[in-house]
């Protein structure tokens, strides 16, 4: 009997990748639901530091715009200085 905590579903999977799994599974006496569910929050976990990721290089590439700006706009009242 499934407990309540859990959700039923199906899913179309290679044969040869599912008898691997089965094999292992066995080797390591855990369930094919067991490592379904192991894999699924692998892939959550791998999807959100992917996005995490994706972040940090957005704004990693806002920064390095700022400073640019930064430093044109520096440079630029440096020459006006000198000039002066």
């Amino acid at each position: 009997m499934v407990s309540s905590d859990r959700k039923r579903f199906t899913a179309s999977v290679r044969e040869q990748l599912v008898d691997l799994v089965d094999q292992h599974a066995a080797k390591l006496e855990v369930t094919r639901s067991d490592v379904i569910e192991q894999a699924m929050e692998m892939w959550l976990q791998k999807q959100s530091d992917l996005e995490e990721e994706a972040y940090f290089q957005h704004a990693a590439e806002e920064m390095n715009a700022d400073a640019k700006d930064w430093n044109t706009l520096t440079s630029k009242s440096q020459r006006r200085n000198r000039k002066q």
